[in-house]
């Protein structure tokens, strides 16, 4: 976006007046995973696509690719494809996948215009289409395109994912967000690098006596959470020309032109009232039966900032057996260590305690192995209690980030999962910071350091699982990067300390950190391929 001639009109850029002087983070959106949208589906009465056939994915503005990458990586039998207009995404999407030498993925340069004007055997169907942080950050004309593909491309039945900015949320923000792409276009440095000036000047603006913030109160803190935030991040999401919170029953009339309906929320906790909004709101949401009314006093109720839908193109209700069998099936995998004392969820309504009569016995499952609803309506300590409950217990585990539904064959990315983890453990080593590790038996990451994934990608290397040598690994790791050690949030600088506390660390990755990585395919059955 920055160029040295000063501002154009945007019919004379390439961009569009969207960011491209910096390259957008390399994330991994779990809601956007097949596993996850299934789930999402299947909750409210409607048949998935069939993860254990083969299935085609799409990703519109998939930025460097990762979540595209991690399904192609999870699912070998899948056929995958990411679409950006961006020629540095691309590139950096395409070295990804030849990294980790993945066959079943396409990335393609194209601008939504194309893509949609493209013959209509030049790209399949798709089973699952998926735009993440895209709506919100394009003009009016393409998010028409965005969906106008999405018409073209989803087939019966199959299952899209959008997420945007709401109005609910952001409408305070808007006349800001002008103020801040106005400055950064006069500004000669490269977007994310005049984040700072920017924010100068809106504190200069705030401390000067400007109204505008006394009249909208709720701004300030917002702009202090945000500058703390990844500049490239803050670039992409504030800087553009185009910036349009939305509200979701703009977005559903747009759909059902599509002929696509209104599922509920990948984020799943604003699915059950309850825990989601404040126990006024509850009596008038309950009456409220058409979708769109719904949904906006849900953002009303929450002051929703960031939507996550997901939409099926035609409507089959399942029939109450199958569906009940259906939901029987789908196993969940513990993904990260019970907590020490009560089972706590975030949600917009705030913290949400789990009844400990109930998550207790479900986590103590789960730490056995993978779980059904059927096992858990099965166990001892909890066959009493009613099947709707057990669920919605176990998909707020999901939501929480304490258990996650399996793929229906746990075993069948994991060579290919291995290559994109050895990949992820090389720029790792070259001082990137890539926070995950790909779980095959999940199709989805889970959470980690540098130092995990560097100790994860020797053992995939070949190493032997030996304290000593993967501990000198990990400290010459933080020399040759500049890293520094931290512990309990402090940065260890003494190097005897920092010796020791590397070899702790190293020890709990061998030991239950392994146990769970190999239960999730990551590693091995063994500590090392």
């Amino acid at each position: 976006m920055r160029r040295s001639d000063g501002p154009q009109s945007d019919g004379a850029r390439w961009d569009g007046g969207y960011v491209t002087d910096v390259a957008y983070t390399s994330n991994v959106y779990r809601e956007a995973t097949p596993p996850w949208l299934a789930l999402t589906a299947l909750l409210f009465g409607q048949r998935p696509p069939d993860l254990a056939r083969p299935f085609r994915y799409a990703d519109l503005g998939c930025g460097n690719g990762m979540t595209a990458l991690v399904v192609a990586a999870t699912c070998p039998h899948a056929e995958v494809w990411g679409f950006d207009f961006n020629p540095a995404h691309i590139e950096t999407a395409r070295t990804w996948a030849a990294a980790a030498a993945l066959t079943n993925i396409t990335f393609v340069e194209t601008s939504f215009a194309d893509l949609a004007a493209r013959d209509a055997n030049a790209v399949p169907e798709f089973d699952f289409i998926v735009s993440h942080g895209v709506l919100s950050w394009i003009s009016p004309a393409n998010q028409r395109l965005v969906i106008e593909i999405i018409g073209q491309r989803l087939r019966a039945g199959g299952l899209a994912s959008l997420t945007y900015n709401v109005t609910t949320g952001w409408g305070a923000m808007q006349p800001l967000h002008t103020l801040m792409h106005l400055i950064a276009e006069v500004r000669p440095e490269r977007t994310d690098l005049a984040l700072p000036a920017i924010f100068d000047q809106l504190t200069q603006l705030k401390d000067g006596g400007a109204k505008y913030f006394t009249a909208n109160p709720s701004v300030e803190a917002r702009l202090d959470t945000l500058s703390k935030l990844d500049s490239r991040y803050l670039a992409h999401e504030f800087l553009n020309a185009d910036w349009h919170p939305l509200m979701a029953a703009t977005v559903m009339d747009a759909m059902a032109a599509a002929k696509c309906q209104f599922l509920g929320s990948a984020t799943l906790t604003e699915n059950y009232d309850a825990v989601s909004q404040p126990s006024a709101m509850l009596p008038l949401i309950a009456v409220a039966t058409d979708p769109r009314l719904r949904e906006t006093l849900r953002d009303l109720g929450m002051a929703q900032a960031f939507r996550r839908d997901v939409y099926r193109r035609g409507m089959v209700p399942l029939q109450p057996a199958e569906h009940a069998a259906l939901l029987d099936a789908v196993g969940f995998a513990r993904i990260a260590a019970p907590p020490a004392g009560d089972v706590a969820f975030t949600t917009a309504a705030g913290t949400v305690v789990g009844r400990p009569e109930i998550y207790q016995p479900l986590l103590a499952l789960s730490t056995d192995g993978p779980v059904t609803l059927a096992t858990v309506r099965q166990a001892e300590a909890l066959a009493a209690r009613p099947t709707g409950e057990l669920l919605q217990a176990l998909v707020l585990l999901v939501a929480g980030g304490y258990v996650h539904p399996l793929l229906p064959d746990p075993a069948a990315g994991q060579a290919t999962a291995r290559a994109l983890n050895r990949a992820i453990a090389r720029v790792s080593a070259d001082g990137l910071d890539m926070p995950r590790l790909v779980a095959p038996a999940i199709g989805s990451v889970i959470s980690a350091d540098a130092l995990e994934t560097a100790v994860i990608g020797q053992l995939l290397d070949g190493a032997e699982a030996d304290e000593t040598a993967l501990t000198e690994h990990v400290l010459d790791l933080l020399r040759r990067t500049g890293r520094t050690l931290r512990w309990e949030g402090e940065v260890v600088e003494d190097p005897t300390e920092a010796r020791r506390r590397a070899t702790e660390l190293v020890r709990a990755m061998l030991g239950p950190r392994a146990t769970l990585l190999r239960a999730l395919g990551v590693l091995a059955s063994r500590a090392a391929p």
